[in-house]
This record gives structure tokens, sequence and C-alpha cells, in this order.
């Protein structure tokens, strides 16, 4: 990064850091596309870097410096080195309070450095995403961008899927951090900066409400599949530098387990016809699963790839090999699942076969179950609460069923149970159209006596929804999700019962959404009103 003074009048707003190679073909449509920029060509600069091209697109960058001497800066580095020279050289150039990183086959989209900036500006972002389309956006690019958001992290987003630096980066942050783009890394030099980045970023933000950035066809890979364990190492290595043992480091150790070393070990089993490179890229993964990788982070990963890197790391190739032919099979019959004590068990190829002996928790999918749930009605009839919607495992029939509404109380813990009344609706199905018929409830909550005989008593309730099927049990909130036909118009305190101990006085319940949604009622003392409203 450039840390030579730079004055007022030559700060721009953003700096576009622009690497060529042998891509003149492309280049000038790349330009055009900065240049028309709404943020207009005196709030921005465009960095553009030569890196060894042997066709036209030194002369091309030339004449474009050479028009737009104000705007554009060249330079140049010799052919051979890798592509983090010219990425750190153009680093070292930058005069914007943010940089992108563009190919010469990127296009920006006429308003993208103007919302992008805005963004970073408005939500004090250090790191903002702007939406990527085209033939070389990565496949994550369809859930991560389905919409804005202002405030993300690496915990609760899925940002930190996408490593490329096609996006605005605070040049702050990367000064303070003193980031650069590894230059002894053969391949992923990019996703090393852009981890690193991210991982040091206050916030990040998402520009999703349209294109930023329309990517060109990318590049046909050329790293081999022990290359590409190889990047799996050293990814996990520099998350392990930058942050704790933890739940954090597990969920992105297990973004690189499942792309960087689940697609080279796949490779390297069912397409490479090497022998010296698929034994290379094999014993190499089965080290870094034994030495790099947590339970925590495996425990993360989608149980087919699981079983593959279990496998893997007891050396059983001949296995692995099986497993992943088994994953590439688009034409498998589904998956069964085996419901046992409340657990859930995927019988994926491998489970429990005495020969092989991997543990049965390697198979659990018990965590994995999701619950589609509707509050549809709700109204009082004195002191009872009654209840009507749906809730069912996506993945489990209704059958066996024992769903439970339970009312917690906020402060000390304490718990109260409901049955539910079971409603046929052949009608109800999950999302891939296979039937819950037995998945509609009705519940009728008396407030004015619990289990122990005694009304429900003072302080703030809320509710949930223990799903039960098959005998396996997840808990919900009552309320996020609720039809369009519930009342959510605040409402009297509604009377339940005398006060016990308290003589004179009398129990009322007052209900009420939370700001995430959730139901709750609040029960508390008072006199009763004149005439016992």
């Amino acid at each position: 990064m450039n840390t030579a003074v730079v004055g007022v009048m030559d700060m721009k707003d953003v700096t576009v850091a622009l690497r060529v190679r042998d891509q003149a073909a492309a280049l000038d449509a790349c330009l055009a596309s900065v240049f028309a920029q709404t943020i207009g060509t005196d709030r921005l600069e465009i960095i553009a870097v030569d890196d060894g091209s042997t066709d036209e697109s030194g002369s091309v960058l030339a004449r474009v410096a050479h028009q737009h001497p104000s705007v554009v800066r060249m330079g140049q580095v010799a052919r051979g080195m890798t592509p983090a020279s010219s990425r750190n050289w153009a680093l070292s150039q930058v005069r914007g309070r943010y940089v992108i990183f563009l190919e010469a086959t990127d296009r920006l989209a006429p308003d993208a450095l103007e919302r992008m900036v805005t963004a970073a500006d408005a939500y004090e972002a250090d790191v903002v995403l702007g939406k990527t389309e085209g033939p070389g956006a990565p496949p994550e690019a369809a859930s991560l961008f389905r919409k804005n958001q202002p405030y993300s992290d690496l915990d609760s987003s899925k940002v930190y899927w996408s490593l490329s630096p096609d996006k605005l980066f605070r040049s702050t942050l990367l000064q303070r951090r003193a980031l650069a783009f590894p230059t002894d890394m053969t391949i992923g030099d990019d996703q090393a900066f852009t981890a690193a980045a991210l991982i040091a970023a206050d916030n990040v933000c998402v520009v999703a409400d349209g294109a930023c950035v329309v990517k060109g066809a990318a590049p046909a890979p050329h790293a081999t599949s022990a290359d590409r364990v190889a990047l799996a190492s050293r990814m996990l290595a520099l998350v392990g530098s930058l942050l704790p043992e933890g739940p954090r480091r597990d969920r992105l150790h297990a973004r690189h387990l499942e792309v960087e070393l689940g697609e080279a070990t796949a490779a390297a089993l069912l397409t490479v016809t090497d022998p010296a490179e698929r034994e290379q890229a094999l014993w190499s993964a089965a080290e870094v699963l034994r030495t790099q990788v947590s339970p925590g982070a495996l425990a993360l990963l989608p149980r087919r790839v699981a079983v593959r890197f279990a496998l893997l790391a007891a050396n059983r190739f001949a296995e692995a090999q099986a497993m992943a032919a088994f994953e590439a099979d688009k034409d498998r019959p589904a998956v069964r699942k085996t419901v046992e004590n409340g657990r859930v068990f995927t019988t994926l190829p491998f489970f429990r076969d005495p020969h092989v002996g991997l543990p049965d928790d390697l198979f659990d999918i018990t965590g994995d179950m999701t619950v589609s749930h509707q509050l549809q009605k709700l109204r009082w009839d004195g002191p009872m609460l009654l209840l009507d919607g749906f809730a069912f495992f996506e993945q489990l029939s209704t059958k066996e069923r024992a769903t439970r509404v339970v009312l917690r109380e906020r402060t000390n813990g304490a718990r109260e149970t409901y049955t539910v009344t079971a409603r046929r609706d052949d009608t109800l199905t999950n999302a891939k159209g296979r039937p819950r018929a037995m998945g509609r409830f009705s519940a009728r909550v008396n407030l004015a006596q619990t289990a122990n005989g005694w009304p429900l008593a003072p302080g703030v309730w809320d509710l949930h929804l223990a799903v039960s099927f098959e005998g396996v049990t997840q808990e919900v909130r009552l309320g996020p999700r609720r039809g369009p036909d519930v009342d959510t118009t605040s409402r009297m305190p509604v009377r339940i019962a005398p006060a016990p101990g308290a003589g004179g006085m009398e129990l009322v319940a007052t209900p009420y959404y939370t700001e995430s949604g959730g139901l709750s009622i609040e029960i508390a003392q008072r006199t009763p009103l004149p005439g016992g409203n």
C-alpha cells in the first residue's frame, strides 16, 4: 500500500485496480465500463497493471493512460511473476478511500461504484460485496445476493464463501493490517487476501439490489488436485493464525474443507488419471484432515463430505472413491433415514459397516432437521388462549406425534407445557410436495390453571412449540412465522384469575409480539377494575 502522504486534492473516492494479462480483446469494454461510472471520473482512479502480456494489452493500456492521464496510471510487471505481484504493485499506488480489484474480463454496471461507495460510507463498512452476475460469477452468488445486507458478519451470513477480490475494500483497513497478496502462492493469493480482509473487517456490507460486477467466463482451471489440497491447507493455516479456536474458526474452516479440499479430493478420486498426482493429492489430503481439522469444523460439513473425509483420514482410499462415486451419481435413489432414540441418522454408504467401523455420530443428522411452522389463529376464550397452526419436520413423517406448546418464563426459566390436538389436513405438504397431513394443530392454553393447579405466575412468558414426530423433538419460537389472519393489534389485559395469596388482587395477561416477532404474554397483578372488567 502506498504510504506516501496524499494531499486532500489528490484523494479519490475509489481506486479501480485492474490486472491485465493477454486480455486485449476484452480490455476496451472493461475500461469503458469504468469510465461510464455514474460516480464520475473525478472521483475515481484506475491503476492498470500489465502482467507480462504478450498480446496488445500493454499497448491498449498505454494509449488509454496517455488519453486520460488524470484518471489512469499504468504499471508493468515481468511475465512469470505470480498474479500477486501485479496486484501488490497496484495496491502500492492506491490514492482512493476504497479500492476494488478487477480482471480485464470484468465489467462494472454503470452505477456500481456509486452504490458500493454510498453503502460503505452509510454503514461504515470495511468491505462491500457488490452483486456479481455473468458466466464467471461464483455459484454462491445466487444465495448470497438475495437481498441487501447493510450490516453483516462472517457468523450469520455466507459472505465468507465469496473470496474473490472484486469487492470494495476500505484502504485504511488494508493499511492498518498491512494486508497484501501473498507472492509465494501459485494459486489462491486472492483468496488469502480477501479472507484476511473479511476477518479483520468491523462491518461487511452486501449490495444486492442490482448487478455491480459482471464476470466474464472463468478461465480454464490449470491447478492440479495436489495444488488445490495445498491451497486448502494454506487457508486453514491462515484462518487458524487469525482466529482462536472455537465456533467462528470452525465455521470458516468448514468453508475451505467443503470447497477447496472437498472438490480437490473428489477430483483426485474420480477424474485424475495420473497415478502419481492422485497419490500425492490423497496422501496430502489425509494428512491435512488428521492434523489441521477440528471435530467442530467436520460437524458443520454435509454428511456425505464428512464421511468421505473420515475414510480419507483413515487411508481407506478405495472406500473414499466409492463414496465420491455415490455423491456424483445424480440418479441414485434417495438416501433413507433411520430414527432411533430421538436421533436421526442418514444411511449413507458405510453406515454401520462392521468392516469400516465409522462412528454413528458421523451419520447423525438430527441437528439438520428443519421445522416448517406457522401460527395461523390466536383468540381468547376467558382465560383460555386458543392457538391454531401447523408445524412439522420437513424430513420426517407426521406419525407418532407428541407436539406440545411450551411457555417459558424469561427470567427464572420456569416452564409450563400444554398438549395440542391434531387436525388432519391432506393438503399439508413439505417443500418437496410430500404429505404432512397430521402436522396441523390446535391448542387450548389455560392460563388460569397450570400443572400444579395454580394460575400462571407473574412474569413474562415466551411461547414456544416443541415439535415432536417419530420421537424426534425440536423447539421453535411461536409468532415470528404467522398467517395473515393473526390479529396483531395491541390488546387490553385479559383477566385470568384471582391472584393467589394476594387478597383482593387479580392476575391479568397481556399478549404482545417481541421485536423479532415472537409471541409473549406478560402476567401481572392488579387491583380489579370497577365493574369487573
